[in-house]
């Protein structure tokens, strides 16, 4: 009798936890400041925000009207994105994969396969909000021997290649204190520092360097891209204007915060 009456009372306790644990909202998802809103200017705002922040400006324009680059042309967003349906769109971003099955290059899938639902949504309701202007899209370029050398390198590959080879491969999960800062680093430093901030064969530091940093010299560098010692560092000074600048101060802080307490376990 004890042992059923034990039994029973452990069966309502697991069946209480349960129903607690079912009526438990779930957490926000991680997402940069600003994205977590309802009204369509605020959406349209956050996304606008971003699109400096995730570089899309600098391959796009300022208007997202197109620019080339190398030997690349960055389509005319305001005139190709009404073409597509949300869910194009986001596979497009995430996955590296064109509507019409074509090749994507120099598209930085790779990190925005890791952007949440209400930052990506935010993105595209902002493209959505740009009235078509600007020239039309051109074609690419013939590749150069030496593109030609590193595709066959595999040094260059197409997005939804570069997606594949680095799916899952992140930085180190440092608890939900740290998820802010994680995720602001998977997809703005990822893309120059490799997919676990271990550097980039020799052309981007290893960012355990932030350690050696006080918050004021980190606050310096994103804000101009002048590092500790007063080097002039070119990628890093235009990437700090046009990606960093629109960061809000308490994404700074979370980002100082998780590339220091990543360095730790190293020191």
């Amino acid at each position: 009798m004890r042992a059923i009456w034990l039994a029973t009372i452990f069966a309502l306790g697991a069946c209480g936890a349960s129903a607690i644990e079912q009526d438990a909202p779930d957490p926000p998802p991680v997402a940069f400041d600003g994205a977590i809103v309802q009204q369509a200017s605020a959406r349209i705002a956050h996304g606008r925000r971003i699109a400096d922040v995730l570089g899309c400006t600098g391959c796009h324009g300022a208007g997202m009207q197109g620019k080339r680059f190398y030997e690349l042309y960055a389509s005319n967003l305001t005139t190709v994105v009404p073409d597509y349906s949300d869910g194009q769109l986001v596979q497009l971003l995430r996955e590296g994969v064109h509507p019409t099955g074509r090749d994507v290059w120099g598209m930085p899938s790779e990190i925005f396969q890791y952007l949440s639902d209400p930052d990506v949504y935010a993105l595209i309701t902002y493209l959505r909000s740009l009235p078509p202007a600007g020239p039309p899209n051109q074609p690419r370029l013939p590749w150069e021997a030496e593109t030609e050398k590193m595709i066959a390198e595999g040094e260059l590959m197409p997005a939804a290649q570069w997606v594949r080879k680095a799916k899952d491969t992140v930085p180190v999960d440092l608890g939900p204190g740290h998820a802010l800062g994680r995720y602001i680093a998977m997809v703005t430093c990822a893309e120059c520092h490799g997919p676990k901030l271990e550097g980039n064969e020799g052309d981007t530091p290893d960012l355990l360097v932030a350690s050696g940093y006080t918050r004021e010299q980190f606050e310096t560098l994103l804000a101009t891209g002048v590092p500790v010692g007063g080097r002039q560092l070119r990628l890093m000074g235009e990437v700090s204007r046009q990606r960093f600048a629109p960061m809000t101060p308490n994404e700074r802080d979370a980002l100082y915060a998780y590339l220091v307490a990543r360095a730790e376990p190293a020191r």
